[in-house]
């Protein structure tokens, strides 16, 4: 482990790396990280890191996982001073290089009612359904919102007749506001097969 993996810190201080690709919570003597406690799962949850972050997945557990005392429905990023919670352990995660990574990106300013945004000193304007769309992603930012969340904010007269092509044609959309670059977007990002995440700073 080198000064800028990353890593959860138990309740007890003890530093656990997230050095693979792939790390196993459970009570599994085969987890990479085991917890001792009957309310876990022998598999309970894994955490994914690549060169842009770590992100966390329940694996189907009978307790559940709670990332920041929520219940993890789907897959989430997972962020500095984030606590993660297996029964009756909580880890909380740590990358030191989250920062570094994410400071590279185009400067969003949004006021706090979030009727004025601007990127790169420059006022955006938006449709009445790419505010909706904008206002969920801004509020859960850098956390994965599904296509299924998307659909219930922005189309709630509709129920379930909101076809993907609809959801892609607004996120492009709001992807060409926002973005210095839509071909390259580095705001509002598409995580494969699990939904799409804004980076943003708190």
């Amino acid at each position: 482990m080198t000064e800028t993996d990353p890593y959860l810190l138990d309740s007890s201080g003890r530093r656990f790396p997230l050095t693979n690709p792939n790390t196993t919570l459970g009570r599994s003597a085969e987890a990479q990280i085991i917890i001792v406690d009957r309310r876990a799962s022998r598999r309970h949850a894994e955490i994914q890191c690549d060169a842009n972050g770590c992100s966390i997945t329940d694996l189907d557990s009978t307790n559940g996982t709670s990332l920041n005392g929520l219940s993890l429905a789907v897959p989430q990023n997972l962020h500095p001073g984030d606590v993660i919670t297996v029964g009756s352990a909580t880890f909380t995660f740590h990358d030191p290089e989250a920062t570094l990574r994410e400071s590279h990106g185009p400067l969003l300013v949004v006021s706090l009612d979030q009727r004025e945004i601007w990127v790169n000193q420059r006022p955006i304007t938006l449709t009445p359904k790419e505010q909706v769309l904008f206002k969920l992603l801004y509020e859960s930012r850098g956390r994965i919102i599904s296509k299924q969340q998307i659909a219930a904010a922005v189309w709630p007269e509709y129920q379930a007749e909101v076809f993907d092509y609809q959801i892609e044609s607004l996120i492009k959309r709001l992807r060409e506001a926002l973005e210095p670059d839509p071909r390259r977007p580095a705001l509002l990002l598409t995580v494969r097969g699990q939904g799409y995440r804004l980076l943003a700073s708190h």
